[in-house]
């Protein structure tokens, strides 16, 4: 949907409003995940704020959380999976990185492309 900035102009870049078909929350969630999956996200975007900033931190604090719980004597199975949990994530950002680089005519496209296989390496032991 586009919008209207307060001088009645039309925005240069769309707003999405959710892009999902649920209002509120899980709407603006599905379209988050639906507007990564389409590819058309900016490839920066998708490596720096979503892949390097958001990714790590999710891994950060799953870290810790599993560090915890090995901490408090929880069952290992339990802290192992809490660890294990952001994979399927970095997994998708991995993903989506790729389907946007291809289809980006930006000349980082290769070398996003070798940084998301790095970084997915890296989280996978953090």
């Amino acid at each position: 949907m586009i919008m209207e900035s307060a001088t009645g102009k039309p925005l240069k870049t769309p707003i999405v409003n959710g892009g999902g078909s649920q209002p509120g929350p899980w709407g603006r969630l599905s379209g988050y995940f639906r507007a990564l999956w389409s590819g058309t996200e900016p490839l920066y975007r998708v490596v720096v704020s979503d892949m390097l900033i958001g990714g790590t931190l999710i891994n950060v604090v799953a870290m810790a959380a599993a560090f915890a719980l090995f901490g408090l004597e929880a069952p290992a199975w339990l802290a192992t999976a809490v660890f294990f949990s952001p994979v399927p994530y970095n997994l998708f950002l991995v993903f989506v990185v790729w389907k946007t680089s291809a289809m980006s005519p930006s000349r980082w496209g290769w070398p996003a492309r070798i940084l998301s296989l790095l970084w997915a390496v890296v989280m996978f032991f953090v």
